[in-house]
């Protein structure tokens, strides 16, 4: 039989190195967390949020350009995600989510927990109005909903027209190779909507909501936003007296943009509000495993 003496030297050898990196890793996570205190100062000084999707998402896809090797991305993109939402409990005690659940819907809460982090307090609701108004009085941080369509019933998106209300932050997923349970429409993909100044991350798409006095086509609005160089996708149309258009612009555009300016000066449009913007979610893996696409 042959001697198994020096292969259990060997494991043991991996096993002490093993653990010699998670002593390190440990050490950094803890050398991280002690940085918070420094952190909240410099952001209460500069007026600086605590959450900033914009900042997150840089992240993420610097760990995505930057990864190799075996180990899955996926599997660190959701490593840092719990960090990020650790980092923010610890500024922002408050902290917690919202989330549309109701029957048959729970994929929606499975993105909340990738996206928001394990230990991150979350509670369900049963309508989309409601988690818009447990957010809206400051009794939630994020309100997480489904994105709109052409099917829905409830435009729930026309409320955030309002002047310094709440906007879209987020779309999700962010990152592939989620577990989100299917929902009764089919894949989750959610918004998350909260209190939060928009920032662009480099790669981004904005939410305008368009009135007209007339339905238009989805070709009909395309050629419009086109026109002022503001390329996009419709989403949902509702007729409240004026029709409502909710469409998905390529590219971030603040309020004072030019090219909004000369949208709202045309004929057909009666005014236009922006209702969030988002860091556009990565696609597929690590460069090495997506010929080189670095989203």
């Amino acid at each position: 039989m042959a001697d198994k003496s020096n292969e259990r030297e060997s494991l043991n050898d991996l096993r002490g190195e093993i653990d010699e990196i998670d002593e390190q890793l440990h050490d950094l996570l803890v050398r991280r967390g002690g940085l918070v205190e420094r952190i909240r100062a410099v952001k209460r000084l500069e007026s600086i949020a605590t959450v900033r999707p914009g900042r997150e998402a840089f992240i993420l896809r610097k760990l995505k350009n930057r990864h190799k090797g075996n180990f899955p991305v996926g599997a660190v993109f959701r490593i840092w995600r719990e960090i990020i939402a650790g980092i923010t409990r610890m500024e922002m005690s408050e902290y917690n989510i919202a989330v549309y659940t109701a029957e048959g819907d729970q994929g929606y809460w499975d993105l909340a927990r990738d996206q928001f982090g394990t230990m991150t307090p979350m509670t369900g609701y049963s309508s989309r109005r409601d988690v818009l108004r447990v957010v809206d009085e400051g009794n939630s941080t994020l309100g997480v909903v489904p994105c709109p369509s052409e099917d829905d019933t409830d435009p729930w998106w026309i409320g955030l027209m309002v002047p310094d209300g709440l906007r879209v932050a987020y779309k999700l997923p962010f990152f592939a190779d989620t577990n989100a349970r299917t929902t009764a429409n089919g894949p989750a993909v959610a918004f998350a909507i909260g209190r939060i100044l928009p920032e662009p991350s480099d790669s981004d798409r904005t939410l305008l909501v368009l009135v007209t006095e007339e339905p238009l086509s989805r070709a009909a609005l395309a050629d419009l936003t086109e026109r002022a160089e503001l390329p996009s996708t419709m989403l949902a149309s509702s007729q409240q007296g004026d029709w409502f258009h909710l469409v998905e612009i390529d590219g971030f555009v603040s309020e004072k943009d030019e090219r909004l300016t000369a949208l709202n000066d045309t004929e057909e449009i009666l005014r236009t509000a922006i209702i969030g913007s988002y860091a556009e979610p990565m696609t597929g893996g690590a460069p090495d495993e997506t010929s080189g696409d670095d989203t």
